[in-house]
C-alpha cells in the first residue's frame, strides 16, 4: 500500500523557483499562499504567480516537484496575498 506523505516544509509564505527553461518569467517565481485539505481529506498547495495567477495543485505533486528539483526554495520568504 502506498502511503500518501506531505511535506511539513510547505507552508504560507514561502517562495519557490520553478527551475523549468520554457515557464514564462512571471510563473517561475511562486508564493505559497495557503494549504486547503478538500472534502475528501486531500491537501493541495494553493500558489500565486508574480502575474497573480493562482495555481492549485495536491501537495504531493508539490513534493515530487521540489525532490525532483523542478521547484527550488527561494532564500527568503515573504507575505502571501491578502
Amino acid at each position: 500500500m502506498h502511503t500518501i506523505r506531505t511535506n511539513p516544509i510547505v507552508q504560507s509564505g514561502q517562495r519557490y523557483l520553478a527551475m523549468d527553461p520554457f515557464t514564462p518569467l512571471a510563473a517561475r517565481e511562486l508564493v505559497v499562499d495557503r494549504l486547503v485539505r478538500d472534502d475528501l481529506g486531500l491537501l493541495h498547495v494553493v500558489m500565486i504567480d508574480l502575474a497573480g495567477r493562482e495555481i492549485s495543485t495536491f501537495a504531493e505533486q508539490v513534493e515530487a516537484a521540489i525532490d525532483a528539483g523542478l521547484l527550488v526554495a527561494a532564500e527568503e520568504t515573504m507575505q502571501a496575498s491578502a
